[in-house]
């Protein structure tokens, strides 16, 4: 009877651990291997770049050869990387081996076991209130330390690792393209402002469509027809918010049909151009991939499909999960949204009008640090708490985005420092820009200004306790295309209501053609310029650029007071541009 126990335990510790390394490693190796060879492409740097790619199919060559304590040594490897650094231009050089060996593990588990280890990630998730568990210190500890758990139970085990054929990377695909994370399906679904309470409520679906999953297993017809019907939801929100849970219950319920394909190097190919066809979605014609812009949701169907096809025809025991299975997890989830419903905002925190306002612009690079692709919420929500601007024009906000570890910029800042915001994503709901700040705000317009790269959004909103309208852009990388946009920009601001303030990244030193453009209208907030408020900086390669600006409507009689640029901070590739304005 004892020894019936540990096995059960050893299970559960391994069902645990294989949940958080599978999603973990799959977060990690995408975003780092995104963000070196973003380095590659804008400055030419060669390490790591595209090596990471490498290492990941021959590591899904060679893991059917690994012994069982060879994977356990990858597993503690990947976690003790992870705990002292969340750079993953290098720890997605290990996450190359980490996600074979989570998919090997995968092959063997109960799905029930892996059902809880998922969940155990989202309850990291919710933790973190939406950020990168590995970003902030008391979620990394725990992340590592589900994974050390895991790679203890299997030191334990003789024997070698099952190599995963094509249907468990098809699996980690599917699961890669956001299902398991509940912002991302909330912001496919149209939502673009939200907070924390509908954060966790919607954390505490996810989590059922995982837990029950396996109830769905022994119909796996019904489960391909269901995981079709709730992709195609994407093509009518606000459906998906049921649809996509649905599609996730029964992407688990097909695991165990999913385990008997072959092909496993052919998968991590799959896999990989899967993730680079998901980029596409947002940077297609930076990447040479046009017509994947604005494509997830055709994406996210067609993948599937193919997830659907290869557990077709394959039969499959099922160990269906107990109550105490289902409940167990359930409880972690709900313990976790007590925590964070007790300790963060959980909506704005509204403050009366003030004659001096501080204004902000800073475009916070898709939630990573200047270098070596680490994520820098940490870094935002203490600079943030520590300057306290009152309005934050802020470009790059990531919402859900595959490159990017699924972060919720919008949700974890309001989350730890109660600002209200405005977001208006340029592509997908998960990427774009946002206005914050601690009074009441509302959208009046917003527009994708005309593009030849990545879409290029702005946005008006009006503040209705400082009655003023304002507009946040993030323009383009070429001249001839910032002055077409510059022209644009200038005609949305003034139509009605007129914005007093434009501010944000316009990617234009100024002497350009777009800022003559924009200050025929519009005067700038600094008298003298910064030395600069871009700089990367790294073996010899130096970009320094002035690009963000604050203008004021030439008519407007607000004074500026004051006015600066945190050129030290090293939070993102931008500086934090600021002026405080006395209003009329």
């Amino acid at each position: 009877m004892m020894g019936m126990k540990v096995r059960e335990r050893d299970k559960l510790l391994l069902g645990l651990g294989t949940g958080v390394l599978l999603a973990s490693s799959l977060r990690v190796f995408v975003a780092g291997a995104y963000a070196s060879l973003e380095k590659t492409f804008f400055y030419g740097m060669k390490f790591p770049s595209g090596l990471g790619i490498l290492l990941f199919l021959f590591a899904a060559l060679l893991v059917g050869r690994l012994s069982r304590k060879s994977g356990a040594v990858i597993m503690a490897a990947y976690a003790l990387a992870l705990l002292a650094t969340d750079a993953t231009e290098y720890v997605h050089l290990i996450a190359a081996f980490a996600l074979p060996v989570s998919l090997a593990l995968v092959k063997e588990l109960d799905v029930k076991y892996l059902a809880m280890g998922l969940v155990a990630d989202l309850s990291l998730r919710v933790l973190a209130v939406g950020a990168e568990p590995a970003d902030f210190p008391y979620t990394r500890v725990l992340l590592v330390l589900f994974i050390l758990l895991g790679a203890f139970a299997l030191w334990k085990e003789p024997g070698t690792l099952k190599r995963p054929g094509f249907g468990l990377y098809a699996f980690a695909a599917l699961l890669e393209l956001g299902l398991i994370y509940p912002n991302a399906v909330m912001r496919y679904s149209g939502m673009t402002v939200y907070y924390l309470p509908e954060f966790v409520g919607f954390s505490l679906l996810i989590a059922l469509a995982i837990l029950l999953g396996p109830y769905l297993a022994r119909k796996p017809t019904v489960a391909m027809a269901l995981l079709i019907i709730g992709s195609a939801t994407l093509f009518l929100k606000p459906l998906s918010l049921v649809g996509l849970p649905l599609a996730l219950a029964s992407t688990i319920a097909l695991v165990e049909n999913s385990k008997g394909s072959r092909g496993g190097i052919i998968g991590a190919v799959y896999l990989f151009l899967v993730a680079t066809l998901a980029l596409g979605a947002y940077v297609g014609r930076d990447i040479g991939l046009p017509f994947m812009e604005d494509r997830l949701e055709v994406l996210i169907l067609v993948v599937s499909v193919i997830y659907a096809l290869s557990a077709y025809g394959k039969s499959a025991e099922i160990s269906l999960p107990s109550v105490k299975e289902i409940a167990g997890p359930l409880l972690g989830v709900v313990m976790a949204s007590i925590v964070v419903m007790a300790l963060f905002h959980a909506g704005p925190t509204y403050m009366g009008a003030k004659k001096d306002v501080l204004v902000w612009t800073y475009n916070v690079h898709q939630g990573f640090g200047p270098y070596d692709g680490t994520f820098n919420g940490y870094e935002l929500v203490n600079l943030l708490a520590e300057q306290k601007p009152d309005i934050w024009f802020a470009q790059e906000v990531v919402g859900g985005m595959i490159g990017n570890g699924y972060q919720d910029v919008p949700l974890f800042v309001s989350a730890h420092l109660g600002y209200a915001y405005e977001y208006k994503p340029a592509v997908e709901g998960t990427y774009g820009i946002a206005v914050f700040s601690h009074w009441h705000m509302k959208t009046e317009s917003e527009l994708n200004l005309p593009s030849v790269g990545e879409a290029r959004p702005a946005q008006k909103v009006s503040i209705e306790e400082l009655g003023i309208t304002v507009v946040n852009v993030h323009m383009g990388l070429s001249e001839e295309e910032r002055a077409m946009q510059a022209e644009e920009l200038l005609k949305f601001a003034e139509a009605s209501p007129v914005a007093q303030v434009i501010a944000g990244d316009t990617n234009a030193e100024p002497n350009e053609r777009a800022i003559e453009i924009l200050t025929r209208d519009y005067r700038d907030a600094f008298p003298e310029r910064p030395p600069y408020t871009f700089l990367w900086e790294r073996n010899g390669v130096v970009d320094k650029e002035n690009i963000d600006y604050i203008l004021l409507k030439n008519d407007w009689p607000a004074e500026v007071k004051d006015d600066g640029c945190l050129c030290d901070v090293l939070v993102s590739d931008h500086r934090p541009v600021w002026a405080v304005i006395e209003l009329p």
